[in-house]
Protein backbone atom coordinates (compact mmCIF):
# COMPACT_ATOMS: atom_id res chain seq x y z
CA UNK A 1 0.00 0.00 0.00
CA UNK A 2 1.24 3.67 -0.49
CA UNK A 3 1.78 5.67 2.67
CA UNK A 4 2.44 9.26 2.32
CA UNK A 5 2.52 11.82 5.48
CA UNK A 6 3.39 15.90 5.45
CA UNK A 7 2.34 18.32 6.51
CA UNK A 8 2.81 22.10 7.73
CA UNK A 9 2.13 22.82 11.33
CA UNK A 10 -0.20 25.51 12.06
CA UNK A 11 -0.88 28.03 15.19
CA UNK A 12 -4.01 29.56 15.96
CA UNK A 13 -3.00 33.10 16.03
CA UNK A 14 -1.73 32.40 12.16
CA UNK A 15 -4.08 33.46 9.10
CA UNK A 16 -4.31 34.47 5.65
CA UNK A 17 -4.81 38.01 4.59
CA UNK A 18 -5.30 40.52 7.30
CA UNK A 19 -7.49 40.01 10.47
CA UNK A 20 -8.88 42.91 12.90
CA UNK A 21 -8.43 41.64 16.78
CA UNK A 22 -10.51 43.05 19.47
CA UNK A 23 -11.55 42.98 22.92
CA UNK A 24 -15.04 43.29 23.66
CA UNK A 25 -18.13 42.79 26.45
CA UNK A 26 -20.89 40.94 26.26
CA UNK A 27 -24.05 40.63 28.60
CA UNK A 28 -22.72 40.23 32.70
CA UNK A 29 -19.89 41.97 31.29
CA UNK A 30 -17.90 38.76 30.38
CA UNK A 31 -14.82 39.75 27.79
CA UNK A 32 -14.56 38.22 24.87
CA UNK A 33 -11.77 38.05 22.39
CA UNK A 34 -13.13 38.65 18.86
CA UNK A 35 -10.68 38.27 16.13
CA UNK A 36 -12.12 39.11 12.66
CA UNK A 37 -10.63 37.89 8.78
CA UNK A 38 -10.34 40.88 6.47
CA UNK A 39 -9.90 40.07 2.92
CA UNK A 40 -11.15 37.58 0.36
CA UNK A 41 -12.68 34.30 2.37
CA UNK A 42 -11.13 32.03 0.81
CA UNK A 43 -13.29 29.27 -1.53
CA UNK A 44 -13.63 25.42 -1.44
CA UNK A 45 -15.71 22.45 -2.47
CA UNK A 46 -15.67 19.23 -0.02
CA UNK A 47 -13.32 16.52 -1.59
CA UNK A 48 -14.33 14.11 -3.55
CA UNK A 49 -11.13 12.21 -2.62
CA UNK A 50 -7.88 12.94 -0.76
CA UNK A 51 -3.89 12.52 -1.52
CA UNK A 52 -2.21 13.77 1.73
CA UNK A 53 -2.13 15.27 5.20
CA UNK A 54 -2.01 18.42 4.26
CA UNK A 55 -1.91 20.21 7.92
CA UNK A 56 -2.01 20.21 11.75
CA UNK A 57 -3.86 21.67 14.13
CA UNK A 58 -3.53 22.37 17.97
CA UNK A 59 -6.07 23.29 20.52
CA UNK A 60 -5.01 26.30 22.22
CA UNK A 61 -4.73 25.61 26.60
CA UNK A 62 -6.62 28.88 26.78
CA UNK A 63 -9.85 27.48 24.83
CA UNK A 64 -10.04 24.41 26.85
CA UNK A 65 -11.03 21.19 25.09
CA UNK A 66 -11.89 20.75 21.25
CA UNK A 67 -15.75 19.23 21.69
CA UNK A 68 -16.54 18.88 17.91
CA UNK A 69 -15.60 20.47 14.20
CA UNK A 70 -18.81 21.53 12.23
CA UNK A 71 -18.36 23.05 8.53
CA UNK A 72 -18.49 26.48 7.55
CA UNK A 73 -18.43 27.84 4.01
CA UNK A 74 -14.42 28.05 4.22
CA UNK A 75 -13.68 25.22 6.13
CA UNK A 76 -13.76 23.95 9.32
CA UNK A 77 -15.44 25.59 12.69
CA UNK A 78 -13.37 24.22 15.62
CA UNK A 79 -15.79 24.45 18.78
CA UNK A 80 -13.94 24.67 21.74
CA UNK A 81 -15.26 24.89 25.46
CA UNK A 82 -14.26 28.74 25.46
CA UNK A 83 -15.13 29.65 22.00
CA UNK A 84 -14.92 29.12 18.13
CA UNK A 85 -12.66 29.47 15.23
CA UNK A 86 -12.48 29.40 11.70
CA UNK A 87 -9.80 27.94 9.55
CA UNK A 88 -9.04 27.71 5.77
CA UNK A 89 -9.45 24.57 5.24
CA UNK A 90 -7.04 23.71 2.50
CA UNK A 91 -4.31 25.21 4.73
CA UNK A 92 -5.93 24.54 8.25
CA UNK A 93 -4.32 28.21 9.12
CA UNK A 94 -6.85 30.37 11.38
CA UNK A 95 -9.68 33.13 10.04
CA UNK A 96 -11.12 34.21 12.22
CA UNK A 97 -12.12 33.04 16.32
CA UNK A 98 -14.26 34.42 19.10
CA UNK A 99 -13.67 33.73 22.62
CA UNK A 100 -15.48 34.12 25.74
CA UNK A 101 -12.90 34.95 28.80
CA UNK A 102 -15.24 33.90 31.73
CA UNK A 103 -17.97 30.95 31.41
CA UNK A 104 -16.82 29.44 27.65
CA UNK A 105 -19.91 28.69 25.15
CA UNK A 106 -22.66 26.37 25.76
CA UNK A 107 -23.71 25.34 22.46
CA UNK A 108 -22.53 26.17 18.58
CA UNK A 109 -24.53 25.59 15.22
CA UNK A 110 -23.83 26.62 11.41
CA UNK A 111 -26.36 27.51 9.42
CA UNK A 112 -27.30 26.13 5.82
CA UNK A 113 -24.83 26.02 3.79
CA UNK A 114 -22.09 27.34 6.67
CA UNK A 115 -22.96 30.82 5.95
CA UNK A 116 -23.39 31.40 9.49
CA UNK A 117 -22.57 30.51 13.18
CA UNK A 118 -24.66 30.55 16.11
CA UNK A 119 -23.29 30.30 19.80
CA UNK A 120 -25.14 29.82 22.97
CA UNK A 121 -23.09 31.86 25.75
CA UNK A 122 -24.26 30.83 29.32
CA UNK A 123 -25.54 33.06 31.17
CA UNK A 124 -24.57 33.94 35.20
CA UNK A 125 -26.67 33.43 38.09
CA UNK A 126 -29.84 34.71 37.50
CA UNK A 127 -28.90 36.30 33.53
CA UNK A 128 -30.28 34.94 30.51
CA UNK A 129 -28.23 33.21 28.62
CA UNK A 130 -26.82 35.36 25.21
CA UNK A 131 -26.94 34.03 21.37
CA UNK A 132 -23.94 35.63 19.03
CA UNK A 133 -24.55 35.40 15.60
CA UNK A 134 -21.07 35.07 13.36
CA UNK A 135 -20.29 35.70 9.80
CA UNK A 136 -19.24 31.94 9.06
CA UNK A 137 -16.34 33.23 6.56
CA UNK A 138 -15.17 36.16 8.31
CA UNK A 139 -16.35 36.22 12.02
CA UNK A 140 -17.82 39.25 11.58
CA UNK A 141 -20.25 39.93 14.42
CA UNK A 142 -23.96 39.64 12.69
CA UNK A 143 -26.23 39.96 15.82
CA UNK A 144 -26.34 39.84 19.85
CA UNK A 145 -28.85 39.48 22.37
CA UNK A 146 -30.01 37.72 25.39
CA UNK A 147 -32.70 35.37 24.66
CA UNK A 148 -35.38 34.24 27.87
CA UNK A 149 -36.44 31.74 25.28
CA UNK A 150 -37.01 28.46 27.93
CA UNK A 151 -34.08 26.42 27.75
CA UNK A 152 -32.86 28.53 24.61
CA UNK A 153 -29.26 27.23 24.28
CA UNK A 154 -29.84 23.93 25.88
CA UNK A 155 -33.25 22.33 23.65
CA UNK A 156 -32.47 24.36 20.39
CA UNK A 157 -31.95 21.30 18.33
CA UNK A 158 -31.31 22.87 14.64
CA UNK A 159 -30.97 25.90 13.16
CA UNK A 160 -32.35 27.21 9.30
CA UNK A 161 -30.85 30.86 7.66
CA UNK A 162 -32.75 33.04 9.80
CA UNK A 163 -34.58 30.64 12.65
CA UNK A 164 -33.44 28.46 15.45
CA UNK A 165 -35.87 25.90 16.35
CA UNK A 166 -36.70 24.08 20.47
CA UNK A 167 -38.20 21.37 20.77
CA UNK A 168 -40.25 20.88 23.95
CA UNK A 169 -40.40 17.51 25.14
CA UNK A 170 -42.61 18.49 28.30
CA UNK A 171 -45.61 19.95 25.97
CA UNK A 172 -45.25 18.21 22.61
CA UNK A 173 -44.55 21.44 20.74
CA UNK A 174 -41.66 22.69 18.56
CA UNK A 175 -40.98 26.65 18.29
CA UNK A 176 -39.07 29.03 16.19
CA UNK A 177 -36.70 31.79 16.87
CA UNK A 178 -35.06 34.59 14.93
CA UNK A 179 -31.16 34.39 14.92
CA UNK A 180 -30.94 38.23 14.30
CA UNK A 181 -33.09 39.21 17.65
CA UNK A 182 -33.87 36.40 19.51
CA UNK A 183 -37.71 36.96 19.17
CA UNK A 184 -40.44 34.12 19.06
CA UNK A 185 -40.93 33.26 15.12
CA UNK A 186 -43.58 30.18 14.81
CA UNK A 187 -44.87 27.08 17.52
CA UNK A 188 -45.80 23.78 15.65
CA UNK A 189 -47.79 21.58 17.97
CA UNK A 190 -47.96 17.72 17.43
CA UNK A 191 -51.30 16.95 16.22
CA UNK A 192 -53.68 15.14 18.89
CA UNK A 193 -54.44 11.64 17.56
CA UNK A 194 -57.36 9.44 18.11
CA UNK A 195 -56.57 6.29 21.05
CA UNK A 196 -52.84 7.92 21.64
CA UNK A 197 -51.78 7.80 25.01
CA UNK A 198 -48.83 10.18 24.36
CA UNK A 199 -45.94 11.05 22.28
CA UNK A 200 -41.99 9.74 22.66
CA UNK A 201 -38.86 10.94 21.25
CA UNK A 202 -39.54 14.10 20.00
CA UNK A 203 -36.67 15.12 17.44
CA UNK A 204 -36.32 17.53 14.53
CA UNK A 205 -33.96 17.47 11.61
CA UNK A 206 -32.50 20.06 9.25
CA UNK A 207 -33.26 19.97 5.83
CA UNK A 208 -31.78 22.75 3.84
CA UNK A 209 -34.66 25.56 4.96
CA UNK A 210 -36.94 22.82 5.66
CA UNK A 211 -37.56 21.34 9.18
CA UNK A 212 -38.68 18.01 9.56
CA UNK A 213 -40.53 17.42 13.44
CA UNK A 214 -40.90 13.38 13.83
CA UNK A 215 -42.16 11.41 16.84
CA UNK A 216 -43.43 8.42 17.83
CA UNK A 217 -46.69 7.97 19.29
CA UNK A 218 -48.34 5.10 21.73
CA UNK A 219 -51.40 3.74 22.87
CA UNK A 220 -52.48 2.35 26.46
CA UNK A 221 -51.24 -0.81 25.44
CA UNK A 222 -48.09 0.32 27.08
CA UNK A 223 -50.04 0.21 30.18
CA UNK A 224 -51.01 -3.63 29.81
CA UNK A 225 -48.78 -5.48 31.38
CA UNK A 226 -50.55 -9.25 29.00
CA UNK A 227 -49.31 -7.20 25.83
CA UNK A 228 -46.21 -8.05 24.78
CA UNK A 229 -46.29 -5.74 20.80
CA UNK A 230 -46.66 -2.16 21.80
CA UNK A 231 -48.93 -0.43 19.09
CA UNK A 232 -47.03 2.37 17.75
CA UNK A 233 -46.88 5.30 15.39
CA UNK A 234 -43.95 7.01 13.19
CA UNK A 235 -44.92 9.78 12.84
CA UNK A 236 -43.09 13.08 10.99
CA UNK A 237 -44.03 16.47 10.00
CA UNK A 238 -42.14 18.89 7.82
CA UNK A 239 -42.57 22.63 8.08
CA UNK A 240 -41.04 25.83 6.69
CA UNK A 241 -38.41 26.78 8.71
CA UNK A 242 -38.66 30.50 8.29
CA UNK A 243 -42.63 30.66 8.57
CA UNK A 244 -43.23 27.56 10.28
CA UNK A 245 -46.04 26.34 8.05
CA UNK A 246 -46.52 22.90 7.66
CA UNK A 247 -45.87 21.41 4.62
CA UNK A 248 -46.45 17.99 4.72
CA UNK A 249 -47.31 15.33 7.27
CA UNK A 250 -46.80 11.21 7.06
CA UNK A 251 -47.39 8.26 8.95
CA UNK A 252 -46.52 4.52 9.66
CA UNK A 253 -48.35 2.34 12.50
CA UNK A 254 -46.23 -0.47 13.52
CA UNK A 255 -46.16 -2.83 16.69
CA UNK A 256 -42.92 -3.44 19.16
CA UNK A 257 -41.77 -4.48 22.15
CA UNK A 258 -40.61 -1.58 23.54
CA UNK A 259 -40.94 2.14 22.76
CA UNK A 260 -39.43 3.22 19.71
CA UNK A 261 -37.57 6.76 18.37
CA UNK A 262 -37.75 7.57 14.62
CA UNK A 263 -34.28 7.06 12.54
CA UNK A 264 -33.78 9.74 9.96
CA UNK A 265 -31.08 10.50 7.55
CA UNK A 266 -30.88 13.16 5.29
CA UNK A 267 -28.80 12.72 1.74
CA UNK A 268 -26.10 15.36 1.18
CA UNK A 269 -28.31 17.39 -1.54
CA UNK A 270 -31.17 17.03 0.71
CA UNK A 271 -33.18 15.43 -2.00
CA UNK A 272 -34.17 12.01 0.16
CA UNK A 273 -34.96 11.90 3.34
CA UNK A 274 -35.18 8.19 5.13
CA UNK A 275 -37.16 7.27 8.23
CA UNK A 276 -37.75 4.35 9.98
CA UNK A 277 -37.43 2.19 13.48
CA UNK A 278 -35.96 -0.99 14.33
CA UNK A 279 -39.05 -2.79 13.98
CA UNK A 280 -38.43 -3.95 10.70
CA UNK A 281 -37.83 -3.12 7.15
CA UNK A 282 -41.54 -3.32 6.09
CA UNK A 283 -41.76 0.21 8.29
CA UNK A 284 -39.34 2.33 6.13
CA UNK A 285 -39.77 5.10 4.56
CA UNK A 286 -37.91 7.39 1.46
CA UNK A 287 -39.58 10.46 1.03
CA UNK A 288 -38.95 13.56 -0.79
CA UNK A 289 -38.08 16.18 2.30
CA UNK A 290 -39.14 19.06 0.26
CA UNK A 291 -42.84 17.78 -0.67
CA UNK A 292 -43.17 14.44 1.45
CA UNK A 293 -43.68 12.52 -2.03
CA UNK A 294 -42.06 8.86 -1.71
CA UNK A 295 -39.26 8.08 -3.62
CA UNK A 296 -39.13 4.92 -5.67
CA UNK A 297 -37.36 2.38 -4.23
CA UNK A 298 -35.37 1.59 -1.15
CA UNK A 299 -32.67 1.97 1.26
CA UNK A 300 -30.67 -0.33 3.56
CA UNK A 301 -33.03 -3.91 3.04
CA UNK A 302 -30.35 -6.03 2.63
CA UNK A 303 -30.06 -7.29 6.57
CA UNK A 304 -27.06 -8.92 5.59
CA UNK A 305 -25.31 -5.80 5.21
CA UNK A 306 -24.99 -2.64 7.39
CA UNK A 307 -25.95 1.01 5.99
CA UNK A 308 -22.92 3.18 5.85
CA UNK A 309 -24.70 6.71 3.99
CA UNK A 310 -27.68 7.91 2.33
CA UNK A 311 -26.92 9.18 -1.11
CA UNK A 312 -28.73 12.17 -3.56
CA UNK A 313 -29.32 8.43 -5.88
CA UNK A 314 -28.54 5.67 -4.02
CA UNK A 315 -26.87 4.33 -0.79
CA UNK A 316 -23.83 2.92 0.39
CA UNK A 317 -24.02 -0.56 2.44
CA UNK A 318 -21.20 -2.94 3.53
CA UNK A 319 -20.42 -6.34 4.70
CA UNK A 320 -17.52 -8.08 6.10
CA UNK A 321 -15.94 -11.56 4.74
CA UNK A 322 -14.62 -13.51 8.09
CA UNK A 323 -13.35 -16.03 5.63
CA UNK A 324 -11.46 -13.67 3.36
CA UNK A 325 -10.48 -10.76 5.92
CA UNK A 326 -12.26 -8.46 3.69
CA UNK A 327 -14.49 -5.72 3.71
CA UNK A 328 -17.18 -5.00 0.77
CA UNK A 329 -18.97 -1.98 0.21
CA UNK A 330 -22.04 -1.48 -2.76
CA UNK A 331 -23.32 1.91 -3.91
CA UNK A 332 -26.50 1.27 -4.61
CA UNK A 333 -29.46 2.78 -6.68
CA UNK A 334 -32.87 3.60 -4.52
CA UNK A 335 -34.20 0.57 -7.23
CA UNK A 336 -31.49 -2.28 -6.09
CA UNK A 337 -29.33 -1.91 -8.89
CA UNK A 338 -25.94 -1.59 -8.35
CA UNK A 339 -23.32 1.39 -9.30
CA UNK A 340 -20.26 0.95 -7.93
CA UNK A 341 -18.51 -1.54 -5.55
CA UNK A 342 -15.51 -2.22 -4.00
CA UNK A 343 -13.47 -4.52 -1.68
CA UNK A 344 -10.51 -3.97 1.37
CA UNK A 345 -8.61 -5.37 4.20
CA UNK A 346 -10.57 -5.97 7.32
CA UNK A 347 -9.29 -3.97 9.94
CA UNK A 348 -8.51 -4.82 13.79
CA UNK A 349 -12.05 -4.73 15.39
CA UNK A 350 -13.69 -3.98 12.19
CA UNK A 351 -17.06 -5.46 13.87
CA UNK A 352 -16.74 -2.33 16.28
CA UNK A 353 -15.61 0.72 14.51
CA UNK A 354 -16.62 3.38 11.89
CA UNK A 355 -17.52 1.85 8.55
CA UNK A 356 -15.96 4.71 6.82
CA UNK A 357 -17.03 8.60 5.56
CA UNK A 358 -18.16 8.67 1.97
CA UNK A 359 -16.57 10.87 -0.45
CA UNK A 360 -17.96 11.03 -4.76
CA UNK A 361 -14.59 8.77 -5.70
CA UNK A 362 -14.18 6.24 -2.92
CA UNK A 363 -14.82 5.59 1.23
CA UNK A 364 -12.21 6.66 3.51
CA UNK A 365 -11.79 4.67 6.18
CA UNK A 366 -9.45 5.21 9.61
CA UNK A 367 -7.05 2.25 11.17
CA UNK A 368 -6.43 2.63 14.71
CA UNK A 369 -6.66 -0.45 16.35
CA UNK A 370 -3.89 -2.62 17.37
CA UNK A 371 -4.07 -6.46 17.20
CA UNK A 372 -4.82 -8.41 18.55
CA UNK A 373 -5.59 -6.34 21.83
CA UNK A 374 -7.67 -4.27 20.55
CA UNK A 375 -5.52 -0.84 21.38
CA UNK A 376 -5.37 2.23 20.36
CA UNK A 377 -2.27 2.58 17.98
CA UNK A 378 -1.29 5.50 15.46
CA UNK A 379 -4.15 6.42 12.74
CA UNK A 380 -3.70 5.37 9.30
CA UNK A 381 -6.43 6.80 7.18
CA UNK A 382 -7.42 4.47 4.12
CA UNK A 383 -8.53 5.80 1.40
CA UNK A 384 -10.12 3.10 -1.32
CA UNK A 385 -11.57 4.05 -4.55
CA UNK A 386 -14.58 2.76 -6.38
CA UNK A 387 -14.77 0.30 -8.64
CA UNK A 388 -10.63 0.22 -8.68
CA UNK A 389 -8.01 -2.80 -8.83
CA UNK A 390 -5.63 -0.68 -7.32
CA UNK A 391 -4.71 -0.98 -3.77
CA UNK A 392 -6.27 1.79 -1.31
CA UNK A 393 -4.10 4.88 -0.64
CA UNK A 394 -2.78 4.68 2.87
CA UNK A 395 -2.32 8.16 4.99
CA UNK A 396 -0.43 8.32 8.16
CA UNK A 397 -2.43 10.86 10.25
CA UNK A 398 -0.37 9.46 13.17
CA UNK A 399 -2.39 11.52 15.78
CA UNK A 400 -0.07 9.68 18.65
CA UNK A 401 0.36 13.26 19.94
CA UNK A 402 -3.13 12.83 21.83
CA UNK A 403 -2.11 9.34 23.22
CA UNK A 404 -1.87 10.58 27.00
CA UNK A 405 -5.46 11.65 26.80
CA UNK A 406 -6.72 8.11 25.21
CA UNK A 407 -9.23 5.98 27.18
CA UNK A 408 -7.61 2.28 27.27
CA UNK A 409 -9.17 -0.64 25.79
CA UNK A 410 -9.97 -4.15 27.78
CA UNK A 411 -9.37 -6.28 24.70
CA UNK A 412 -13.12 -6.80 23.45
CA UNK A 413 -15.10 -4.91 20.68
CA UNK A 414 -17.39 -3.77 23.67
CA UNK A 415 -14.92 -1.98 25.58
CA UNK A 416 -12.64 -0.31 22.72
CA UNK A 417 -10.89 2.91 22.91
CA UNK A 418 -11.72 6.15 21.58
CA UNK A 419 -11.91 6.26 18.05
CA UNK A 420 -10.54 9.30 15.43
CA UNK A 421 -13.92 10.58 13.78
CA UNK A 422 -13.55 12.13 10.39
CA UNK A 423 -15.11 15.04 9.36
CA UNK A 424 -16.14 16.58 5.93
CA UNK A 425 -15.59 20.42 5.43
CA UNK A 426 -15.04 22.10 2.44
CA UNK A 427 -11.51 22.03 1.26
CA UNK A 428 -10.34 18.71 3.96
CA UNK A 429 -11.36 16.01 5.71
CA UNK A 430 -10.03 16.49 9.58
CA UNK A 431 -9.41 13.76 11.77
CA UNK A 432 -10.45 14.38 15.18
CA UNK A 433 -11.07 12.46 18.26
CA UNK A 434 -15.09 11.34 18.73
CA UNK A 435 -15.01 13.23 22.66
CA UNK A 436 -13.78 16.41 24.00
CA UNK A 437 -10.23 16.83 24.71
CA UNK A 438 -7.07 18.95 24.20
CA UNK A 439 -6.62 17.38 21.24
CA UNK A 440 -4.40 18.19 17.79
CA UNK A 441 -5.46 17.35 14.87
CA UNK A 442 -5.04 16.91 11.17
CA UNK A 443 -6.54 18.01 7.62
CA UNK A 444 -6.63 15.53 4.88
CA UNK A 445 -6.67 17.01 1.23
Amino acid sequence: MTRSRSWGTVSLFCCLGTALSACSFISGGREVDHRVHEGEVPAHSVPTSVSEVAWEWRTPEEYGSLQEVLPDRAGPVMVMGRGVAGLDGATGQELWHYRVEDGGVRRVWTTPGGQDVLLGVPGGEDEPDTMVLLDAGTGELIAEHDTDLEGGTVHTAAVTSHVGVLVSQERDMVEGFSLRDGEHAWTYELPDRAGSAGVAHEEVVRAGETVVVMATYYDHTLEDESVRQYDQVMFAAALDGETGEPLWELEQEFAYDMLLDVESEVSPSKEALFLGVRAGAEYDLLVDPATGGEIGGAAYQDRERYPVGLLDDGYVETAVDYDEGTVGYWHMSFEGEELACLETRSRPGEDGIGRGLLLEEGVLRPDHLTGPDLDRGPVDVEFARWNSEDEPLVLNADMTVNEEWWFESEGSVTTLPDSPVLALVPGAVVVTEENPGPWTVVGLT
